[in-house]
């Protein structure tokens, strides 16, 4: 017997039979503007003096970055529920890295040399049933 369901924008789930197979991540299938669209922005700002955050949370959110070209952004996923995702995208809005908990990204990092000045976009995926997400963004 085959069915789908749609229960949420990440939670298509194509059942065969008695398996389940989870849809790709909707950050990985969709375009940053398109998510802005939908859901929470939040501007990244430093403490004086420094020039790296923590962010964590358990619901959508894109975090915009403001950075100058030959920058170098990194980004580390310091903790990821199951179903939470961290994704990259440049000031075009195109995916350059991404991090989610069911693969394994906890604990990884990516550095980045800007090629522009602009707003870059982390987007804090949490899942549909708020699997919380960590990471640490810097630039130097």
């Amino acid at each position: 017997m085959r069915s789908l369901l749609i229960a949420g924008a990440s939670s298509l789930l194509l059942t065969l039979g008695m398996s389940s197979i989870p849809a790709p991540s909707f950050a990985q299938t969709t375009n940053i503007q398109d998510i802005s669209r939908s859901v929470p922005r939040a501007r990244v700002t430093f403490a004086k003096g420094k020039s790296s955050t923590v962010i964590n949370g358990v619901e959508n959110r894109v975090y915009v970055l403001k950075a100058k070209a030959g920058q170098k952004l990194t980004l580390k996923a310091n903790n990821l529920g199951a179903r939470a995702a961290v994704t990259l995208y440049n000031a075009n809005g195109k995916i350059v890295k991404s991090f989610n908990g069911f693969g394994g990204g906890e604990g990884q990092s990516f550095t980045y040399r800007l090629p522009a000045t602009g707003d870059y976009y982390i987007f804090g995926y949490a899942g549909p049933t708020y699997h919380s997400y960590e990471f640490a963004v810097s630039i130097k």
